[in-house]
């Protein structure tokens, strides 16, 4: 967003819509938006996309009421209902595995089997999540008043894209649900609710068969710094180059270039166990019941320096109101975490991937949809 005509930049080829509006204060805000495809027509256009969407959780006139009404005869999981739009107006595939932990219900729970209580903890984790997406810019699910330990580790998410549950360290287990990987704690934080209903869901036992405990990868939409995942899923998490880095910095042999990854696996896990007596796991502990997460209001431009600092491709969490050029002057004076200082280094090095979230992009962008 721009707040005058010397601040617009030029159209691009790419720009589908352009945006002016003068309140009545005479303050001027021009929007350019592209990447996408624009439908011009008469308004009922609009109120048929409205009315297909089902409860916005942003909306303080969401007809809650209709929703479980909705939720509590659909034979699919609660998983499926809040990717589906005509249900849950907004979540993705981030906040569906965050809103459940959270809410501590089990993602193959069918919507019949869902009790008013339990529907009414899921849709308030849910209003309150995407609340301080709206208003922090970012998606940060951690709080630091439930776990504050992790919290200070510079943890953002529970147990999307994890190993192990940040709070309890249980294991994270996996499957596709379609066509989409939805994330559940095996630790006790997402107990599985004995079903009522007599209803069977088709390819379910397919679906449990599959579960097994996720490997985190290399997220562009959610990514876990190298510490993190050196720390939760050992060497294995780490590419060739990483783990030489490390190695490295600890002043300790390295395997040859040409050796496989398994082999630099095995160098590190052993020189880890040498200087630090082995990489620890968190210990499991009681379930903790979720509070309200108090939603700091922050501008855009401190929005885009938080993903910077904490290594996040700001460009991932949409900073709506900042065009390219000002997202990038607004981290320029960013100092990276020291957590992310030997991600820097191996960003650096020939051949690995280049991670610095101030450095400029290339104007053709690949689109990338998380798993």
């Amino acid at each position: 967003m721009f707040n005058s005509l010397s601040e617009e930049p030029e159209v691009k080829p790419t720009t589908r819509l352009r945006l002016e509006e003068t309140t009545i204060n005479n303050k001027r805000y021009i929007t350019h938006l592209s990447a996408m495809t624009v439908q011009s027509g008469t308004p009922s256009l609009y109120w048929d996309k409205k009315g297909a969407l089902g409860a916005d959780p942003l909306r303080s006139d969401a007809d809650v009421e209709l929703l479980y009404d909705k939720v509590s005869k659909s034979k699919k999981s609660i998983a499926q209902l809040i990717m589906d739009q005509s249900y849950f107006t907004g979540p993705g595939n981030i906040y569906r595995a965050e809103i459940l932990f959270m809410a501590g219900v089990y993602p193959s729970t069918k919507g019949v089997d869902l009790d008013r209580a339990t529907f009414d903890r899921i849709w308030d984790v849910t209003v309150k999540l995407l609340r301080r997406g709206y208003d922090t810019g970012s998606i940060l699910t951690v709080d630091a008043d439930l776990d504050p330990e992790a919290a200070a580790r510079g943890e953002r998410r529970y147990i999307y894209n994890k190993s192990n549950c940040v709070r309890c360290g249980g294991r994270v287990h996996s499957w596709d649900i379609n066509g989409r990987t939805c994330y559940a704690c095996e630790g006790g934080c997402q107990p599985k609710i004995k079903a009522e209903s007599n209803i069977v869901v088709k390819k379910e036992g397919a679906e449990k068969k599959a579960q097994k405990q996720h490997k985190p990868f290399i997220s562009h939409c959610a990514p876990i710094t190298l510490q993190q995942r050196l720390d939760n899923g050992g060497a294995e998490q780490l590419t060739i180059a990483e783990i030489r880095t490390v190695m490295e910095q600890m002043s300790v042999d390295l395997p040859a270039k040409s050796a496989r990854k398994s082999v630099h696996v095995d160098a590190l896990n052993e020189a880890l166990l040498k200087h630090k007596g082995g990489v620890t796991q968190q210990k499991a502990g009681k379930t903790k019941v979720s509070q309200p997460l108090p939603p700091p209001v922050v501008s855009p431009e401190d929005a885009a320096k938080e993903k910077a600092i904490s290594g996040e491709n700001r460009a991932v969490e949409h900073v709506a109101e900042l065009s390219s050029g000002q997202a990038i002057k607004a981290v320029s004076s960013v100092t990276p975490s020291p957590v992310a200082k030997v991600a820097k280094t191996v960003s650096k090095r020939k051949g690995s991937v280049k991670s610095s979230p101030t450095k400029k992009r290339s104007s053709r962008r690949e689109l990338k949809y998380d798993a």
